[in-house]
C-alpha cells in the first residue's frame, strides 16, 4: 500500500508548479482575499458555498500562495482520505479491503482523466465525506455522542466544499434516522434525541457560515449567487440531453484507470454474496447510490465532477478482492492467492498507463494535453507581467474567465465578476450582470484590463448577449494594447507591443490573452461605496 502511495506521492510532487486551471484560480483568489480580511462574494462572485474558499486559505496559510503550496497541500488531502479509507476498508471486512480501498482510491485521485492532479472543490467533498462515513462507522459499532455529532458535521462541512455533497449527507441524515427509528433498542426519547443531534450537527456548519457573511455584510450576494442564480445554472441543461452527457463523460473519465473501474463494478455483486455484509449491506449500498448521485444534480457531469463518488468506489473495489478472497479460501487452487496478485497487476498496469502524465511530459506539453488551448501556461506570464508593471494596489479586469490571474499578480480585481461564463449564458440574470460588470470597470477604472480572445476563457455562445463585448469594442480607446500572449504558441513568451506589433500579432491564431493598460492621463479610479 504505501509502495503504491509514495509513487503517487512522487507523480504529484513532479507537478507540484503545473499552472493552476481557472477553478484553482478561484479557489486561490477567493482564500487570498480571506487572508487579507475580505469575505467571499465581495471582489469574487460565484454559485459554490465558501467552504473550499476556506480551505484553500487554511493550505495557503500554511504553505504558501503559490500553486505549489496549493498543490502539496492537495497531495496531503488525498493521501489522508486514502489512509482513513484504509481503516474504514479493514474495519468493514479485513486488511485486504482496505489496502486496495486505499491504493484505488490514491490512483483514480490523480486521473489524468478527471483531472484529478487539479485541487478541485470535490477533492475537498471527498475527504469530508470520508472522515464522516468513518466516524459513521464507528458509531455504529460503539454509540459515542461525539462520534455522532462530529460525523453529522464533516457531512454538512462537505456540502460547504460543493453543493454536490448535500445528496450524500441527506443519505447519511435518511440512514441514521431509519437505523434508529426502526432498528435501535433505545426508547423513544433516546432515539429522538440521536437523531436531532445528528441534524443539528450536519446543519451547524452551513448555519456558522450563513451567519459569518451576514456579519460579514455579504450574505444578500451569497444567497443570489448560490441560490437564485444556481437554480437557474443548473436548469439551463434540458433533462434529455443527460444520457448523451454522462455517456460521453464516463467513457472519458474511465479511461486511465478502468481496471481498477471494472472492478469496482463486480464490487456491485460480490457484496450481495459476501455474508460479511449481512448486516451493513443497504447502509454501504445506500452510500454508493447517493455518491452516483452526487455526481448528476446539474446533469453537465463534468469530469472533476466524478471525484466525489471515488471514495464509494474505492471501497468496491476492496469488497471485490477480498470476497474473491473470501470465497476462494474455501477452495484449493495452484495459483495461490490470485485475487492479490491479480489486483497488483492492475494497479501497476494503471500506474503505467498513466506514466506519461505522471512522470514523463513536462508542464506546458502536459498543459496542452490536458487542457487544450485553455491559457494555464499563459496566465502565469501575464499576472507576472502584471505584477512587474503596476503597484500592489493597482486593480484588474478580466473580460474572460482567468480567475487566477488576480492570484498570480497578486491584485484586486475591479469587479466581482471573475468569469464571464455566466453573462454569456441564456440566463435571465445574463444582462443585469453585464451592466453591473460594466458599470464596476467604468468607476474603478482598473490599471489594466485582460481581454481574453478564446472562446474557452469567454464562454461567448451564439445566443449570447453582445453588451459587454459591444460596450468593450468603445471603452477600450481608454486603453493601450501593451502585451499579448499567443494561447497556440509553443514557446511561453510575452510580447510587449512596439514597432513590430502587427508583424508579430498571432492573426492566423486568433487566440491570445491581450494585456490592455490605462492611458496615462486618463480617468482615474473612483470607489463605490
Amino acid at each position: 500500500m504505501f509502495m503504491v502511495l509514495a509513487v503517487i506521492a512522487v507523480a504529484r510532487l513532479r507537478l507540484l508548479n503545473f499552472p493552476l486551471e481557472r477553478d484553482e484560480g478561484e479557489y486561490a483568489y477567493a482564500g487570498q482575499l480571506i487572508l487579507q480580511g475580505i469575505p467571499p462574494y465581495e471582489l469574487a462572485y460565484n454559485m459554490k458555498f465558501p467552504g473550499t474558499y476556506l480551505a484553500y486559505a487554511v493550505i495557503m496559510k500554511l504553505f504558501g500562495q503559490t500553486p505549489a503550496g496549493i498543490h502539496f497541500g492537495l497531495l496531503l488531502l488525498t493521501t489522508a482520505t486514502a489512509l482513513m479509507l484504509f481503516w474504514l476498508g479493514q474495519k468493514i471486512l479485513d486488511e485486504i479491503a482496505g489496502v486496495v480501498a486505499a491504493t484505488s482510491y490514491a490512483v483514480l485521485a490523480a486521473s489524468p482523466s478527471m483531472l484529478g492532479l487539479a485541487g478541485h472543490a470535490t477533492h475537498f467533498c471527498a475527504f469530508f465525506v470520508t472522515a464522516g462515513l468513518c466516524l459513521m462507522w464507528r458509531f455504529r459499532k460503539k454509540e459515542s455522542w461525539f462520534a455522532l455529532a462530529a460525523s453529522g458535521a464533516l457531512f454538512g462541512t462537505a456540502v460547504l466544499m460543493k453543493q454536490h455533497a448535500v445528496i450524500i449527507a441527506a443519505w447519511a441524515g435518511l440512514s441514521f434516522a431509519c437505523g434508529k427509528f426502526f432498528c435501535s433498542k433505545d426508547s423513544f426519547g433516546k432515539r429522538l434525541v440521536s437523531v436531532a443531534v445528528y441534524g443539528f450537527s450536519m446543519l451547524t456548519p452551513l448555519g456558522l457560515c450563513c451567519l459569518w457573511l451576514w456579519h460579514a455584510g455579504v450574505f444578500a450576494k451569497f444567497k443570489f449567487w448560490t441560490i437564485d442564480y444556481a437554480r437557474e445554472y443548473a436548469s439551463i441543461m434540458p433533462i434529455q440531453y443527460a444520457p448523451q452527457l454522462f455517456w460521453h463523460s464516463i467513457t472519458w473519465v474511465i479511461t486511465t484507470g478502468i481496471l481498477l473501474w471494472l472492478l469496482a463494478a463486480g464490487g456491485l455483486v460480490l457484496v450481495w454474496l459476501d455474508v460479511r455484509w449481512k448486516n451493513s449491506r443497504g447502509w454501504f449500498l445506500g452510500f454508493c447510490a447517493a455518491s452516483a448521485l452526487a455526481v448528476c444534480p446539474d446533469f453537465y457531469f463534468r469530469k472533476h465532477y466524478f471525484l466525489i463518488a471515488l471514495p464509494a468506489v474505492a471501497l468496491l473495489a476492496g469488497a471485490t478482492v477480498s470476497g474473491l478472497r473470501q470465497w476462494w479460501g474455501n477452495r484449493t487452487s495452484p495459483l495461490g492467492d490470485w485475487p492479490s496478485w491479480s489486483y497488483a497487476l492492475v494497479v501497476a498496469v494503471t500506474i503505467l498507463t498513466g506514466a506519461e502524465v505522471w512522470f514523463q511530459l513536462p508542464m506546458p506539453a502536459l498543459a496542452r494535453k490536458l487542457y487544450g488551448a485553455d491559457p494555464l501556461p499563459e496566465a502565469e506570464i501575464v499576472a507576472k507581467f502584471i505584477n512587474e508593471n503596476s503597484p500592489s494596489t493597482a486593480r484588474v479586469a478580466i473580460l474572460g474567465s482567468e480567475p487566477e490571474i488576480y492570484f498570480l499578480a497578486r491584485r484586486h480585481s475591479a469587479t466581482g465578476y471573475i468569469y464571464t461564463y455566466a453573462l454569456m449564458e441564456p440566463q435571465p440574470f445574463a444582462l443585469k450582470m453585464q451592466r453591473e460588470m460594466i458599470g464596476d470597470i467604468e468607476t474603478r477604472q482598473p490599471e489594466f484590463i485582460i481581454y481574453a480572445r478564446n472562446i474557452l476563457s469567454s464562454g461567448r455562445r451564439p445566443d449570447s448577449d453582445p453588451t459587454l463585448f459591444n460596450w468593450w469594442d468603445n471603452y477600450k480607446t481608454n486603453y493601450t494594447l501593451v502585451g499579448m500572449t499567443d494561447i497556440v504558441s509553443p514557446t511561453n513568451t510575452i510580447i510587449v507591443l512596439g514597432t513590430n506589433f502587427v508583424a508579430r500579432y498571432p492573426a492566423a491564431h486568433g487566440s491570445a490573452l491581450e494585456i490592455f493598460q490605462r492611458r496615462p492621463g486618463g480617468p482615474r479610479p473612483v470607489e463605490r461605496n
